[in-house]
């Protein structure tokens, strides 16, 4: 055991697992700019003020900051999202083309409580759409987030509530409206505390329970249209559920009055992504002031994120997932003897101009344990090259997978391409 460990609530991914991490953020990346998306890099480290801002993330949130100052006593914080760097980007440059269709994929910081699968450390996947406010672009982010958990092959549903539904239920409910902003806080911790601890927290905060919670338990959207007297937020959430049913998406996606998503920076249509066993692995929603609150122009926004960690640990439950690992190495090349090793170098050199991933033996180890070693790392092709192989100018190319055998000309190496993945 070496002398330091790794910061509470952070982690190293070894191979096995940053492999399979990198491969689920590939295919996020792909559906991403499949639908339009261009990739935007901000910086880790933003000032403190713009993390803290009025109209930013809320109260709760500030507490979760990573928080320091500079040489120069500068005020700085680590990002907690990717969304607050968006939307000083773009109160920044009003020069952006509308609509702004953008993607990150990025890690973010939150000093909060660690536990299980919950780190202080984090990868997050974001797509937004700033500069419409058309419901369809709500839509576009939902069926976004159906196609990327299609791909990912997980069970999942996407619960979808409004805000502004939210506050006219509470407002309905006989709760002032200096009271909004903590009786949705209160709400949004229902899945943790359940229905009688939110009660306890409304009663604890004077704020009037029964009525309000009978609405979120039962949970009936047509219901709630007929109760409520502003109907905004409801015409807005019903819009987008029934584009997702014309859209056949039916299925996989419920309205869920509880949910209000805890960054208090949304304006309207809320969704949360939700796979059996595992919390929330994604979220997202409208942002209609957040440009506007960083000294941008009034500008409308929607988008979604979706927790890479999260579907990493999720997808280590699932059985197809459990497949033999691959380092992405294609072939190792096995000098055997001291006058075979500057030629094995150049035949590895030659073998990836030709575009094929190749290690070299740089541990001097016998056949067997580079045997071993290949396919421990999930290898398939061995090349090996000793003197009888250097005297006829070929090598003995061994395939892992099927144990087939077989030589192999120098001059004729772009064979060993065709020999990956070969069955037969």
């Amino acid at each position: 055991m070496g002398k330091f460990q790794t910061v509470r609530g952070m982690r190293d991914f070894l191979p096995e697992l940053a492999a399979k991490k990198q491969l689920i953020e590939e295919r996020i990346r792909g559906e991403f700019e499949a639908y339009g998306f261009e990739p935007l890099e901000t910086p880790m480290v933003e000032s403190f003020g713009l993390l803290a801002a009025k109209g930013s993330a809320g109260e709760a949130i500030k507490e979760e900051i990573y928080y320091f100052k500079d040489k120069s006593d500068r005020e700085l914080g680590l990002r907690f999202d990717l969304t607050v760097p968006l939307a000083r980007v773009v109160a920044n440059n009003p020069q952006l083309q509308k609509p702004f269709k953008r993607y990150e994929i990025g890690r973010v910081y939150r000093y909060d409580r660690p536990g299980a699968k919950r780190y202080r450390e984090f990868t997050q996947a974001d797509a937004d759409i700033v500069g419409s406010d058309s419901i369809i672009a709500d839509f576009e982010c939902v069926a976004l987030a159906y196609k990327v958990m299609k791909d990912l092959r997980l069970d999942f549903k996407i619960r979808i509530s409004n805000k502004k539904l939210l506050e006219e239920i509470a407002l309905s409910s006989e709760v002032k409206k200096e009271q909004l902003k903590e009786c949705l806080r209160s709400i949004d911790k229902l899945e943790q505390i359940g229905a009688k601890g939110v009660e306890k927290e409304l009663e604890g905060k004077k704020i009037p329970a029964a009525k309000i919670m009978q609405v979120i338990e039962e949970n009936d959207l047509e219901k709630i249209g007929k109760a409520i007297k502003e109907k905004k937020g409801f015409n807005e959430v019903k819009e987008l559920i029934d584009y997702c049913t014309k859209a056949g998406l039916g299925e996989f996606v419920k309205f869920d009055a509880s949910l209000a998503r805890g960054l208090e920076y949304y304006t309207g249509n809320v969704f949360e992504i939700s796979v059996q066993g595992a919390p929330s692995v994604g979220g997202g929603g409208r942002y209609d002031d957040l440009i506007e609150a960083y000294g941008g122009p009034k500008t409308p926004a929607v988008g979604i994120s979706f927790g890479v960690d999260r579907l990493l640990d999720v997808s280590g439950l699932k059985a197809e997932s459990k497949a033999k690992y691959s380092s992405g190495s294609q072939l190792l090349v096995i000098p055997i003897g001291l006058e075979a090793g500057p030629e094995s170098l150049r035949i590895a050199r030659e073998l990836r101009a030709l575009g094929l991933k190749v290690q070299n033996d740089l541990m001097q180890r016998s056949l067997s344990k580079n045997m071993e070693y290949a396919s421990k790392k999930g290898i398939p092709l061995v090349a090996i090259i000793g003197e009888n192989e250097l005297k006829a100018k070929e090598l003995t190319v061994k395939n892992l997978e099927t144990g087939k055998q077989e030589k192999v000309k120098l001059s004729e190496l772009g064979k060993l391409g065709g020999l990956l993945g070969k069955k037969d």
